[in-house]
């Protein structure tokens, strides 16, 4: 068994004696400051009757999802209840819940030889990068990665453990980019922070120790949808350095009364429909940009598009988005691979960590991002 194999099994089992552990007891996370000590290293610590009597309401929606994350939905919905629901937060307020989960998104992260962090200049001002190196030579291929949370919350930090996942599993440098979030930051400001960052990475690739002709993209969530529309602006302003994106479970239209939405959008599975329509608002207040098609991809023209690997999670009121916008690139000619993870729900792979099934679905992207690189 070679040593980053031996690494693995060694925190698969710590992670499975964690999980068994905690099912001893009827667990729930505690409140949002109990959870941000979680994360200094502290263990959650049991729930009560009434934590218990909440759980209860989910037991039936839960029941077909896999195992594993049956048990942290329990972990994170026992820390959630008696607040407002997430469609009524303020953001700040969905900023600090979304940081006290760094106890369950970075659980298992995988350690790496190097990784660096720079400030850099973005259009809607100093941002922070991330560099995660799994010990490849330079000149390296290298995926950009741009994290979920409804254009709202998300950061380097929250996202720490999948980007440490990407690089390790893909076998390239992953450059984690926070972008500007709204409401603050309506479209275009996220996009045009992602593109500015796509063409800083390929101006400073010898620094950085990458290859500027073997750069895809990545995005879970709104991520996603940043990374495919990335694309497309880079394809219509004649600067397509993206050899291939990886699109997990992306918003890609405005419909919200698709098949998915009604059948998983109650809150059951961590992404509601009246979260999703709160979101969309915040990214694109204004009529205008809801037509943009770099706002809403699902009205773009695909064609030129480099290649697509499209995920979307069985239990997730997005899934009919990334199942439609599969079929209108493969009609487009582009080069698509569409994966549906059993079992899953939305934000399945920011707890990928707790879940065995996870590793192999984060290998094949990993298979795709290495094919869509390769010199």
């Amino acid at each position: 068994m070679t040593t980053a194999a031996k690494e693995t099994a060694a925190v698969s089992a710590s992670r499975r004696d964690l999980i068994k552990g905690l099912a001893m007891g009827a667990v729930a996370l505690p409140s949002v400051g109990d959870t941000v000590r979680s994360a200094q290293g502290a263990t959650p610590m049991p729930g009560d009757a009434d934590t218990e009597a909440f759980l209860k309401l989910f037991e039936e929606a839960w029941r077909p999802l896999d195992p594993q994350l049956r048990l942290v939905l329990r972990l994170i919905y026992g820390g959630l209840k008696g607040l407002p629901p997430p469609a009524q937060i303020p953001p700040a307020d969905l900023r600090r819940i979304n940081a006290g989960l760094a106890f369950y998104f970075n659980a298992g992260a995988p350690p790496l030889p190097h990784v660096e962090e720079r400030t850099i200049a973005l259009p809607s001002g100093r941002a922070r990068i991330r560099l995660y190196d799994p010990g490849i030579p330079a000149p390296a291929p290298t995926v950009l990665f741009f994290h979920g949370g409804g254009w709202v919350m998300g950061s380097l930090d929250t996202y720490d453990g999948f980007a440490r996942q990407i690089a390790r599993r893909s076998q390239l440098r992953c450059l984690s980019v926070e972008y500007a979030l709204a409401p603050e930051h309506p479209f275009p400001a996220p996009l045009d922070d992602c593109i500015a960052a796509a063409r800083w990475a390929a101006s400073n690739a010898s620094e950085l120790g990458i290859d500027p002709r073997r750069i895809a993209a990545a995005g879970d969530s709104s991520g996603a949808t940043l990374a495919l529309a990335a694309c497309l602006a880079l394809r219509e302003r004649g600067t397509p350095l993206l050899r291939g994106a990886t699109l997990i479970y992306g918003a890609y239209s405005l419909d919200l009364d698709t098949a998915s939405q009604r059948a998983f959008g109650s809150g059951a599975y961590f992404l509601g429909t009246a979260e999703m329509e709160r979101y969309w608002k915040d990214f694109l207040p204004d009529q205008a940009a809801q037509k943009n098609p770099l706002a809403v991809p699902m009205l773009a023209d695909l064609k030129g598009l480099p290649p697509l690997y499209v995920a979307a999670c069985e239990f997730d009121p997005l899934l009919n988005d990334s199942q439609r916008l599969f079929e209108r690139a493969k009609a487009a000619g582009v080069d698509c691979e569409f994966r549906l993870l059993k079992g899953m729900v939305h934000a399945a792979v920011s707890v990928m960590g707790w879940i065995d099934a996870m590793g192999p679905e984060v290998d094949r992207i990993g298979e795709f991002l290495r094919r869509v690189t390769r010199a």
